[in-house]
């Protein structure tokens, strides 16, 4: 993933995503990519923003952009801390992970 500024102030996310046509990517690759749910909310603003150029909506689609990748940084940091085959490595997943979810020393066990 890599960070970048929008102009506008804020550091966005974005995960880098390499292109190739789908003929020349073998067939066990294809199937390593992932489908990702958004709510309905966020698709019909996404809708009216591409197909309708309301510009209105651009904050609430930045807002649920940014909510969608940061439970997927979640997501992806519990499967690394459930999934490491090494306990060092486990519970080095497991402390990146309490971090990003801001819970305290005191409450962790």
């Amino acid at each position: 993933m890599t960070v970048c500024d929008g102009c506008d102030g804020i550091l966005y996310i974005v995960p880098v995503v390499k292109i190739s046509s789908p003929s020349s990517r073998p067939s066990r690759e294809r199937e390593k990519l992932k489908k990702v749910q958004i709510s309905e909310e966020l698709f019909l603003a996404l809708v009216k923003y591409h197909l309708v150029d309301m510009e209105e909506v651009l904050p609430e689609i930045k807002k649920g952009l940014m909510d969608k990748v940061d439970a997927l940084i979640m997501h992806q940091l519990y499967t690394q801390y459930k999934t490491a085959p090494a306990e060092e490595e486990k519970e080095k997943a497991r402390e990146k992970y309490l971090n990003k979810r801001g819970v305290r020393d005191s409450f962790r066990w």
